[in-house]
């Protein structure tokens, strides 16, 4: 499900940047800026790059488990989703000739989030249906913290902006107990 959310988010931003700027390339890739070995990830260079940086638990939805109508007069039980906010680092990875390139396309992804702070599979009919919605807010990081990021993922800053991207639900919809339904109670009202 995570894959599958990116996979809109940057369809979306390129979508919009290539209208935006009248361009036929994809300027949006995802993926890390900097591959496990310490080298720098290939094909990066002058693009704005999509990087997911945590993931937390979003502990806000009441726990409880669903009942699904299986069409053969009873129900599956099966554990609920659980659900994941994404902290979505969006870096302008420009080469220093290119920096003002680089603030141009990263202030073109910020208006897109300006505009748009959600996304509903009811009204963007690329997003996955099973993706119930996505809401992005700007993840404020304190610089001394953002010093931080940047040296934990390895790579040298570049113009960049955080968003906590709400929730994704992943279910992988075991079912857990199959449960009978319950047939032949009738009511019956007597006039008084």
């Amino acid at each position: 499900m995570l894959e599958k959310a990116l996979l809109f988010i940057s369809n979306l931003l390129n979508k919009e940047l290539k209208m935006s700027f009248g361009l036929t390339d994809d300027m949006v890739v995802v993926g890390s800026l900097i591959n496990l070995d310490g080298s720098i990830t290939k094909n990066i260079e002058n693009k704005v790059v999509l990087s997911i940086i945590n993931l937390e638990h979003e502990k806000t939805i009441k726990h409880r488990e669903e009942y699904i109508n299986n069409g053969q007069g009873s129900f599956n039980k099966i554990n609920e989703p659980v659900y994941l906010n994404l902290y979505l680092l969006i870096s302008a990875n420009y080469n220093s000739d290119n920096y003002m390139e680089a603030l141009k396309m990263l202030s073109a992804v910020i208006g897109v989030f300006q505009a748009s702070r959600v996304f509903k599979s009811e009204t963007y009919p690329d997003l996955d249906p099973l993706i119930k919605r996505l809401a992005f807010e700007i993840y404020n990081v304190p610089v001394q913290e953002l010093s931080h990021v940047w040296s934990g993922i390895g790579a040298k800053y570049v113009p960049s902006m955080l968003y906590k991207v709400r929730m994704i639900g992943i279910q992988k919809g075991q079912i857990k107990e199959q449960i009978a339904s319950i047939s032949g109670l009738e009511t019956s009202a007597k006039k008084q």
